[in-house]
């Protein structure tokens, strides 16, 4: 596994809406629109052809409104936009849990709580290609003695043909964990469904991730504590925590239990990703040796199965090289083989066009401080999004390379909302671009970097990891100079659109979006 090598470029000459440029690329702006009359919050997707977006306004006297628009990918102008009245099914207002795009389709889904029949309703809503609304459906129905109880989780397969809900039914914490899957096809026809019931308490369980193949089968990872009605006890020294991973089919009745044969360490963190090529899936995380500590990190571990089969065809378990460790203590404790002791939160797990895979980590932290003063108490929110870890993997499961690109972002009672970063595949190379401080264009690499405090004064940057584990550092425009602030997390890309990026950014009190584009060589 190499370590990355550190490149400087920079492009001052590219045009005049740019600071600098990534090579191949141009980036242009599109018409600033007025906050208040798109209400646009997050960019949901893109496709070669267009983007799409959605947000929501809530008020006290009116009712609320949703709203979802379509943009030209090229001009980033707007093609229309649906504004939705809050939905009242049988006279219960509804809640919007998520909305995806298909095929040009906006998929609504909405649940509403009836008192008198204590359910909670699972509703869709879709817009069809021009923004019109179709009709209403109820797909899905939940006991639920309280409107907070029970909960619903929709995901959609990889080609997006086929959709799964994963429900949560009203609970006991002293009883076992109970849910239901159900998978549908994309004119709502159900293919199969499933009431399960796992032999552990649900005090003891919790579900970390679930997804869908393209075939309809679920898997899903959960985390389990040691269970004291059985006799298992907390042992101080050990990691307390085990991942387990599931695969539900509706041509088989069992809940199949996944061996990944990690026994022999703690595994800290983990995330999956379904639908490689030649029915295959992955598995990768982090695993330590120290399982008192579960932030510590000792190397990175890279499963490929049988999707079909649930079967292991190839595990790779790559600890941190003394390089690769330098970068985070000093060089004795690195020489020694430490472990890296960050809170490093798994965040994509990304298909490359060659069957490979990028997986990315962030090193992050909210702290909740909270200040009793005469005047009463105080409630402070701070955010703060440190360095990246990123991993290059092959078609074949084995780890390339691994990269540490150091970050330093910070803010206070705002979400983090100009932190963080966007991720952008390009074939075998990997793109992330995110705000940072504009001393750092001479420190990156070379020093610790200054901490970014200020977005509107911040460089927009892109860090590019190549196929030959060099890193190059790329600013491509200054916040300030450009009047803009660009919302990285807000932002989107698709490993469907090689190489491409829609910027969501704020133009004083408009919206302007930035179309990231491929030039023509």
């Amino acid at each position: 596994m190499r370590s990355l090598k550190y490149i400087f470029l920079f492009f001052w000459a590219f045009g005049p809406a740019l600071y600098g440029q990534l090579p191949a690329y141009e980036l242009q702006w599109g018409t600033p629109y007025r906050y208040r009359d798109v209400q646009t919050q997050d960019i949901l997707d893109m496709d070669a052809e267009a983007f799409y977006t959605y947000g929501s306004r809530y008020a006290l006297l009116t009712a609320n409104r949703w709203y979802f628009a379509k943009y030209d990918r090229k001009t980033s102008r707007q093609v229309w936009q649906s504004e939705m009245d809050q939905i009242i099914y049988q006279g219960d207002r509804t809640e919007l849990i998520s909305t995806h795009v298909v095929q040009g389709e906006f998929y609504i889904f909405l649940q509403a709580y009836n008192r008198q029949t204590d359910q909670k309703i699972l509703l869709l809503q879709v817009l069809d290609a021009q923004g019109d609304p179709k009709e209403l459906k109820v797909v899905e129905r939940l006991d639920a003695r309280r409107k907070y109880k029970g909960s619903f989780k929709i995901s959609f397969s990889q080609d997006r043909q086929k959709f799964m809900i994963f429900s949560n039914p009203d609970y006991s914490i002293r009883d076992n964990e109970k849910f239901s899957v159900a998978v549908y096809n994309l004119q709502l026809e159900l293919l199969w469904a499933k009431d399960i019931e796992l032999d552990i308490l649900d005090r003891y369980f919790s579900l970390y991730r679930s997804d869908v193949t393209n075939d309809g089968d679920v898997y899903f990872i959960g985390k389990k504590t040691p269970e004291r009605n059985k006799g298992e006890r907390w042992v101080w020294g050990e990691s307390n925590e085990e991942f387990i991973v599931y695969r539900l089919s509706g041509k088989d009745e069992r809940v199949f239990e996944v061996d990944l044969g990690l026994d022999l360490v703690y595994v800290t963190n983990m995330g999956m990703e379904l639908d490689f090529g030649n029915n295959t899936m992955a598995i990768a995380g982090f695993y330590s040796e120290q399982g008192y500590n579960r932030a510590s990190m000792k190397g990175m571990f890279y499963i490929t199965l049988d999707q079909a089969e649930a079967n292991v065809v190839s595990t790779h378990l790559s600890p941190f090289s003394t390089e690769f460790l330098d970068e985070f203590m000093s060089t004795g404790r690195a020489t020694r083989g430490a472990e890296i002791r960050e809170d490093f939160v798994f965040r994509h797990f990304l298909h490359r066009p060659d069957g490979g895979a990028f997986v990315i980590a962030e090193d992050y932290e909210m702290q909740v401080v909270t200040t009793q003063t005469r005047n009463g108490t105080v409630t402070n929110y701070y955010y703060y999004y440190y360095d990246i870890i990123a991993f290059g993997i092959s078609d074949k499961g084995e780890i390339e390379w691994s990269g540490h690109v150091p970050k330093r972002q910070f803010s206070k009672n705002d979400g983090g909302r100009a932190s963080g970063y966007l991720p952008l595949v390009d074939g075998k190379q990997l793109h992330l671009i995110f705000n940072d401080h504009k001393s750092n264009t001479k420190r990156f690499g070379v020093r610790r970097p200054v901490v970014m405090r200020n977005a509107r004064t911040s460089n927009v940057v892109a860090v590019t990891i190549t196929p030959e584990a060099e890193m190059l550092y790329t600013v491509l425009y200054n916040n300030s100079k450009d009047r803009v602030q660009t919302l990285p997390r807000r932002s989107t890309s698709s490993e469907l659109v090689q190489g491409e990026a829609v910027f969501y950014s704020y133009r004083k009190n408009k919206v302007q979006f930035g179309s990231l584009q491929r030039v023509n060589e």
